[in-house]
């Protein structure tokens, strides 16, 4: 009799059914499916199909039905099987683990507190403080390695660390278990690390170059705005409209960001993980950094405006009364403590300087005055949300990735709706000095950085001598502005105000 009958299954199964026809005995059995590889079709059938009827054969379906059944059945045994095992394994492993922990404690109770590494292998208690090297500067939001020559002592870590490893030389997208991790490891306590300053005058010089070239470009953007010289060297006339502003600092951002998405990983290497990071899983920094971004763009654009109207001394000058309002902010949304008798004064020094610098101009030049008081409250905002994103462990340069694109794209945005048409001067000669303003602004952010990665947020002293450092190098920019005594004396108390402000900041812990 054929294996493939139903009445040759097993003794059990021609008991319990009366004998087939000799018709059904001697029926060629169905063809097997191709998809059923060989060696399934030639083990036995031990279960029935459930619809059999005796005196009827069973159809190709439930032939199938019944070998996948013996098969499921086999693979089940099998799984069964390996998780007996498994569980065997844990348990014999819990088993070794315990005797592990035992000894461990002998050993500690042996070799007391102080006992060496080498004598008490596992034993996390007895790990003595390691040296290591501090950073060339100060640890910035979002680092936590240091690398050098001078060691410092610190506490070790426990035994097998977080590792810390976790460069991307490309903007790769990250899965769900890489997010998940870099999640836990935002959430673990940074380890404090005592950093010695190094080369602080190397610092102050590469933040005084900044400055400088920051200033300079503050001179170039008046004489565009009202067509002049410098040196002898004609610049047309580009106006000080929104739009023509607007077009100047696009092609400013059009220099910027390419080539700060080009140093990123350069500079820090966790650039690409980190805006992964912000997208997936810490949106709320990313919306900080957008709306900074955004802060920052019209903060640019009504500096130009009132740059070109008022000229550069005097537009510098209403910019850094910014602390009139960012400190006042910083209160409200406790990212600073209550300023001293000293702050307060320092405080008071920028107000009086910024009323003595626009006495004189304010009823002929109204419009300038309130364009760059909008620029400096914009630039508050700018401030009191950037600082926002770096009390979350927030790096600077991909900071800085996010916030000039958002400045790119607004702009680029309103020259689409409305585009710009040029009067006094030509294409090419509006390129050539936006290329030239965005490659100065580069080097001076390049130039900063490098500044407080040296002396931390000491640059902001160096910074705060901006209107006297545009005062001394924009006379070579001509049509020139002549200044009264009242405004040199508050264009002096601005900046004295503001170093002793950043003196004040760096007094509080």
């Amino acid at each position: 009799m054929k294996p493939d009958s139903p009445a040759a299954d097993s003794d059990d199964s021609q008991q319990q059914t009366p004998a087939a026809s000799p018709d059904t005995v001697n029926q060629t059995p169905p063809p097997a499916n191709p998809t059923i590889p060989p060696k399934d079709l030639a083990k036995p059938l031990t279960t029935p199909p459930l619809s059999l009827v005796p005196g009827l054969q069973a159809s190709p379906l439930e032939t199938l039905q019944r070998r996948y059944a013996d098969q499921l059945s086999q693979d089940i045994e099998q799984l069964e099987a390996q998780k007996a095992r498994l569980q065997r394994e844990i348990s014999s492993l819990r088993q070794d683990y315990v005797t592990l922990h035992a000894q461990a404690q002998r050993l500690r109770q042996t070799t007391g507190p102080a006992g060496s590494m080498s004598s008490a292998l596992g034993s996390e208690a007895t790990l003595q403080p390691e040296k290591i090297s501090p950073a060339v500067g100060p640890v910035l939001p979002g680092e936590t390695e240091v690398a050098g020559s001078s060691p410092v002592e610190v506490k070790s870590a426990p035994l097998n660390p977080a590792p810390k490893s976790r460069s991307i030389e490309l903007p790769t997208p990250a899965t769900s278990e890489q997010r998940r991790r870099r999640s836990a490891r935002r959430k673990e306590p940074v380890a404090l690390v005592t950093v010695r300053k190094r080369s602080p005058r190397k610092g102050i010089v590469l933040s005084a170059i900044a400055t400088a070239l920051i200033a300079w470009h503050y001179g170039a953007v008046s004489a565009l705005g009202n067509g002049g010289s410098w040196l002898g060297l004609g610049i047309d006339q580009l106006g000080s409209g929104f739009l023509p502003m607007v077009a100047l600092l696009w092609l400013r951002m059009l220099v910027m960001v390419p080539a700060i998405l080009l140093l990123a990983p350069q500079l820090y290497a966790d650039t690409w993980e980190d805006l992964q990071d912000w997208f997936y899983n810490r949106e709320r920094v990313l919306l900080l950094l957008i709306g900074s971004g955004i802060a920052l763009f019209f903060s640019q654009v009504f500096l130009y405006q009132s740059v070109g109207l008022s000229g550069p001394v005097i537009g510098t000058a209403l910019l850094f009364l910014y602390p009139l309002m960012a400190t006042p902010l910083g209160l409200g949304l406790r990212q600073e403590q209550g300023l001293s008798g000293f702050g307060l004064l320092a405080m008071v020094a920028i107000a009086m300087g910024g009323f003595l610098a626009v006495r004189p101009i304010l009823p002929t030049e109204a419009p300038a005055t309130w364009l760059g008081l909008l620029a400096s409250l914009a630039f508050s905002l700018y401030i009191v949300l950037t600082n926002l994103s770096y009390r979350q462990q927030c790096h600077p340069i991909p900071a800085a990735v996010v916030q000039f694109s958002t400045v790119a794209v607004v702009g680029s945005i309103i020259l689409l709706v409305k585009p710009l048409t040029l009067v006094s001067i030509s294409w090419t000669s509006l390129f050539f000095w936006g290329v030239a303003i965005g490659v100065l602004m580069l080097l001076a952010y390049l130039f900063n950085y490098s500044s407080l990665r040296a002396i931390g947020p000491r640059t902001s002293i160096v910074a705060a001598t901006t209107p006297v450092m545009v005062l001394l190098l924009t006379w070579g920019f001509q049509p020139g502005r002549s200044l009264e005594i009242i405004q040199y004396t508050g264009i002096a108390l601005i900046s004295m105000g503001g170093i002793a402000l950043g003196k004040e900041k760096l007094t509080k812990p």
